[in-house]
């Protein structure tokens, strides 16, 4: 029985027979990097548990000769996916692309609500630009990714119904820990990012049980409250997933 969801995962990063395990025991949003990997992902679908989402990362987009072509590709598999993501700004990590990754931001934002789908995001050093771009384009569902954005636009981002993810970093990451604490428990939603190591920490699905712990202890509450509410917001945030 899958009691846990995973808001945020790379499950294209995985062997099959490694991914089917996972989402034997969680329900996985599975983000995609680029055209090749939003069809590994969309094969991934088939596990049964998994929303997979299609994408082009903000990181791939300088390394790219046609980024805005990759982006129409990816946009093209719209239709197959749940979601769109990962997507979005980062001035944080590669500033250098910044120029090119906006026009590639807005033909996913395009596709997003041209198909009703929500939006998975990165916005380190962007969360104010990610925003703005999701209230021009009336954006209606989206969860920031493993957010430790201002506390001021944490609260315009869940005013306007948005989402938040807690990563299981937030058990050594106090930036973490203080959204968790500052977020209304109805825009929450927990992630590994898996897999991916950070300070020593292998992320991976099962890490999203300490997600819910850290949020329980910082917001007082009983765990298996949180983690019926986080699961609960993330089936109103992707829907219900298909079965196998």
């Amino acid at each position: 029985m899958r009691l846990y969801a995973d808001a945020h995962c790379h499950l294209h990063e995985y062997s099959l027979e490694e991914a089917g395990r996972l989402a034997e025991g969680h329900y996985i949003a599975a983000v995609s990097e680029d055209y090749e990997t939003s069809l590994r992902t969309l094969e991934m679908a088939r596990l049964g548990g998994v929303w997979p989402c299609v994408g082009l990362h903000p990181w791939e987009v300088g390394r790219l000769a046609d980024p805005l072509g990759e982006a129409e590709r990816v946009a093209a598999l719209a239709g197959e996916a749940s979601c769109i993501g990962e997507v979005g700004l980062d001035r944080r990590f590669v500033p250098q692309s910044y120029g090119e990754q906006l026009p590639v931001f807005r033909v996913m934002v395009e596709a997003a609500v041209e198909m009703g789908l929500p939006l998975n995001l990165h916005s380190p050093g962007a969360w104010r630009e990610v925003y703005t771009v999701l209230r021009e384009y009336g954006v209606e569902k989206a969860v920031f990714h493993w957010y430790t954005g201002p506390l001021d636009l944490l609260r315009e981002i869940v005013g306007e119904g948005y989402y938040v993810s807690v990563n299981a970093a937030a058990v050594i990451q106090e930036k973490m820990r203080r959204v968790a604490r500052e977020a209304p428990l109805e825009s929450i939603v927990v992630e590994s990012d898996g897999p991916y190591s950070y300070r020593g920490l292998s992320l991976a699905p099962p890490m999203v049980r300490e997600a819910v712990k850290v949020v329980a202890r910082e917001k007082g509450l009983d765990v298996e409250e949180v983690r019926a509410a986080v699961l609960e917001n993330t089936f109103r945030l992707y829907g219900r997933p298909k079965p196998a």
